[in-house]
Parts: structure tokens; C-alpha cells; sequence
């Protein structure tokens, strides 16, 4: 049995070509650093996480570049893996907030039991704004909606990068 081989700089520096072991141990150093980012700050920025877009695309290039396939598949891990982020974290996020509205549509004396009823209120954008009034005066539970969003993204993320990465680091 062969040692794997270790050689970090191919996660970080896109100019190499990394074994299988350098690159799963590159997604698994930059999967780290983004739960680390996720645990301190569930609110983390966009400039933060594309530092970690970066270097999970140099990890995918850098295997690309040693396999001989085109660098610019990375585009399409990177959106694949986008959308399902956004879609995780927005599916999250109104799981999280549903009760909550479902509450404030009661309190505008909205039928529950009629489901045309709720729909109507539901597009009405006296009642939206006044939603939006009700989430801007809550400044906490704003933030446990976006916060509830956070994990779930970041999983939805990292399963497609191991689900493309398991194809990529054995062709």
C-alpha cells in the first residue's frame, strides 16, 4: 500500500496538478475553513465565500489540469453546486419563516381554512409590506431566518463538490 501523497499548495495555488490524495485532502482543508466561516459568522458574506469559491475551484483545477480535461469545468461544479446552495438555503429559510407568517396572516384576520383566502393575502403587497414592516422592527428573528439558511446551504454545497469530486478524482 502506498503512502497518499501530501502537497497543500495544489489547493491553494492554481498553477499544479494534484494526485487523488492531494485532492480530496484539498476539499476537505477548504471544507473546514468553511464550516469554520459558517460557525463563527452563520451570516457570513459574500466576500468570504468567494474566497472559498476560489479555492475550490483551484482544487478542481489543478485535478482537471493532472487528468488532462479543460480547466473551465470548474464553471459548471461551481454553478451546480451555486444553485444548490441558494436552493438549500432559501428552502431552509421559508421553513423557518412560514410559521411566523402563517402567525402574522391570523393576525390580519386571514381564514386559514380558506385556502383562496390565504393565497389572496399572500399576493396582496399591503400585507408583503407589511410583512416586510413586521421583519424590519424584529431585527432577531430576521436574523434567525438567515441564520437558519446557513448549515443547510453549506451542506447542499459540499454534498455536490464530494458527489462531482467522487467522479472527477478517479477518471
Amino acid at each position: 500500500m502506498t503512502q497518499p501523497s501530501f502537497d497543500l499548495k495544489t489547493a491553494f495555488m492554481p498553477v499544479y496538478r494534484s494526485t487523488e490524495d492531494e485532492f480530496w485532502i484539498g476539499l476537505g482543508v477548504i471544507a473546514a475553513l468553511d464550516a469554520l466561516r459558517i460557525s463563527f459568522s452563520p451570516a457570513a458574506g459574500l466576500l468570504s465565500w468567494l474566497v472559498i469559491a476560489f479555492f475550490v475551484s483551484t482544487v478542481f483545477i489543478n485535478r482537471y489540469r493532472a487528468l488532462g480535461k479543460p480547466s473551465l469545468l470548474v464553471l459548471g461544479v461551481l454553478a451546480g453546486a451555486t444553485v444548490v446552495k441558494m436552493l438549500t438555503g432559501l428552502f431552509a429559510m421559508a421553513v423557518r419563516a412560514y410559521p411566523q407568517f402563517v402567525s402574522f396572516l391570523e393576525s390580519q384576520g386571514v381564514n386559514m381554512n380558506d385556502p383562496a383566502a390565504v393565497q389572496a393575502a399572500a399576493s396582496d403587497p399591503v400585507i408583503q409590506q407589511a410583512y416586510q414592516n413586521r421583519l424590519s422592527s424584529d431585527p432577531d428573528f430576521a436574523m434567525a431566518i438567515l441564520h437558519a439558511g446557513a448549515w443547510p446551504s453549506v451542506w447542499g454545497f459540499w454534498l455536490v463538490l464530494a458527489a462531482v469530486g467522487y467522479w472527477t478524482a478517479r477518471r
